[in-house]
């Protein structure tokens, strides 16, 4: 407990700022409707993604933001090998999930997605997202406790 009263201490005084990204993977949590779940979902993991690539490199910010995203199975994929040695444990679920997302924003008829599949999607980019914030911040007691890497 002691341990966590320090670190957050830490985290007021260097002005530590968490992912935007979370905020989206938060409403998508607390979303009824399995549709806007699984949108809010990827807008979170895409916000991660980039807000992780400027922190790491600051010097690629502008074209991060300027530019557009090569798709998402890339970004966490091979780019985030480049930097980081390693690429994301759901690679293939984010690569599904982007697909699906864009069967619900780009076509008319309506794609049944069960709670059980939101949720599930939802815990995968949860996964992604705190992966990136262990390569980030290496060796952080309270990040690696959400960052629980699953055994295959």
């Amino acid at each position: 407990m002691k341990k966590n009263a320090k670190d957050i201490q830490k985290y007021i005084a260097e002005d530590f700022k968490p992912f935007l990204a979370l905020k989206h993977l938060h409403r998508a949590i607390n979303e009824t409707n399995t549709r806007y779940k699984w949108i809010d979902a990827t807008i979170a993991a895409e916000l991660a993604i980039k807000e992780f690539l400027i922190r790491y490199d600051p010097s690629i910010e502008t074209l991060l933001l300027e530019v557009p995203s090569p798709p998402l199975h890339k970004l966490y994929g091979p780019i985030l090998e480049n930097y980081t040695n390693e690429r994301s444990p759901k690679l293939r679920e984010l690569q599904k999930g982007v697909e699906t997302r864009n069967k619900l924003v780009h076509r008319p008829q309506d794609i049944q997605i069960t709670t059980e599949e939101a949720n599930k999607y939802i815990h995968d980019v949860e996964t992604a997202i705190y992966h990136l914030l262990h390569l980030l911040y290496l060796n952080d007691h309270i990040i690696d406790t959400f960052y629980v890497p699953e055994k295959f």
